[in-house]
This record gives structure tokens, C-alpha cells and sequence, in this order.
């Protein structure tokens, strides 16, 4: 069995770094009354693949060998067969009381695919080990706020490092998009990359990005499919 630590790179000259193993969501959500959570692994290629999969929680430098967190990952070594499929299930255990009650935890989820061996060693080749990193958001039960009505929780400010986006809701926030309406058209995406508004916190968006917070804005953030929402976060 082929096991690679992290940032290892299959050294040997020929091409194949397309993802083939993928996963059907781009975000885990794990409420907190469930013993458990399933996510679905695809092997999209003709060939089997080896999936070493393991929890962190934001350090992705951390060896998954030292890391002891609330969730962890089983199985975190499985070979996925031609263009098969593998669950992986999600599991707490007793440091889960430890996570705080009135907001989400974030956590991430890795898996590697590894690619197998060329049949055909004959020529040089270059073979990468591609690896991915997927949130999980762990949601405890009976949040305060509503998630339906998580744009009244958002608004545009300012604070002593800029322009920043606040987030007085227990839910972490991806925010993929910021416009501002003007001679009553929106704007082009006023933010420069993504920002992740952690709960009950500011998220800033940078000194330089160059916009009063005065106006109508539209914020776009990512929900729990995946699916990008817009919605009217003028005050």
C-alpha cells in the first residue's frame, strides 16, 4: 500500500495531474445531533486510485499523525476502483462537548488521490499525488438565529483595519461577491478573492478596497449546496 505525507510529490516525469477522484459537494455540513455524516468520493478514471483522506482543523501544514480533534475521518485509507465510488464517513467523539454550543466550528477535510503506477515505466514520467481540501462545518443544535435569515445578520462597516464585513450570526460565511448599486445598476464584484466570515466577527475586505460603505450593496455567499445566493444587505 503507497502512503504520501504531506506536500509529497510522485517524482518521476510524465503528466498526470487532473484531478480523477472527486467529491459530489463542495462543503461538508455536520449538524450536531447526528452520530455521523457521509460524503461520496468519485473515481472518475479508468484506472483504480488510492484516497488517503484525515481531518484538520485550518493548519494545513499539520501531519494528520499529530492532530487529535473532535471529528475524524473513516476509513482514512481506501482504494477506489475504476470509474467507482467510496463513501467516507465523518465521526465525532468525546472532544465534541468540547466545541462551543451558540456557533459552528470549522474544521477541513483532506483527501489525496493517488494516482497508480504507470504499466509502461519504460520513458521518464512525472506523477503527482493531488490533494484536496473541502470545509466541514460542524453546526451545533438549536442555533439562536435561523439560518432563512442570515442576511439580516450581515452588513457592510468599517473598524480600525478598513472596510469589513460583519457577521453577527453563529454561521460561518463564505462571501464569493460584493456590488454596490450606483445610477441604479450594480457594480462589478467589488472583492479582490473570497472572504470567510467567521460567527460574531468582522471579516475585513482589506484598507485598500477603495468604496464607502454608504449605498445599497448586494453580498453573495455560498450556501450549504454549494449554490451561490445573493442577497440585499443594505442598512
Amino acid at each position: 500500500m503507497k502512503l504520501v505525507s504531506l506536500g509529497t510529490l510522485l517524482c518521476i516525469f510524465s503528466l498526470s495531474a487532473n484531478a480523477s477522484v472527486v467529491m459530489n459537494n463542495t462543503r461538508v455540513i455536520y449538524s450536531g445531533d447526528k452520530k455521523s455524516v457521509n460524503v461520496q468520493l468519485v473515481n472518475k478514471s479508468a484506472e483504480a486510485h488510492l484516497v488517503q483522506s484525515w481531518i484538520d482543523n485550518g493548519n494545513p501544514d499539520e501531519k494528520p499523525e499529530n492532530l487529535r480533534l473532535a471529528l475524524a475521518v473513516v476509513p482514512s485509507v481506501v482504494r477506489i476502483g475504476a470509474n467507482d465510488g467510496q463513501i467516507l464517513t465523518v465521526v465525532k467523539n468525546d472532544l465534541a462537548a468540547s466545541l462551543p454550543k451558540d456557533r459552528e466550528s470549522l474544521f477541513w477535510l483532506n483527501f489525496i488521490d493517488i494516482p497508480p503506477n504507470p504499466k509502461d515505466k519504460s520513458g521518464s514520467y512525472l506523477q503527482f499525488a493531488i490533494r484536496n481540501r473541502v470545509k466541514v462545518f460542524y453546526r451545533p443544535t438549536n442555533l439562536s438565529i435561523n439560518q432563512n435569515k442570515l442576511q439580516d445578520h450581515l452588513k457592510l462597516t468599517r473598524d480600525n483595519n478598513g472596510t469589513c464585513i460583519k457577521n453577527s450570526s453563529p454561521y460561518y460565511v463564505t462571501v464569493a461577491g460584493l456590488s454596490k448599486v450606483k445610477n441604479g445598476s450594480k457594480k462589478d464584484n467589488l472583492l479582490q478573492e473570497s472572504v470567510l466570515a467567521k460567527p460574531f466577527s468582522c471579516a475585513s475586505v482589506g484598507k485598500s478596497a477603495g468604496f464607502s460603505t454608504q449605498g445599497k450593496f448586494y453580498l453573495t455567499y455560498i450556501d450549504d449546496f454549494g449554490t451561490l445566493r445573493t442577497v440585499d444587505i443594505s442598512r
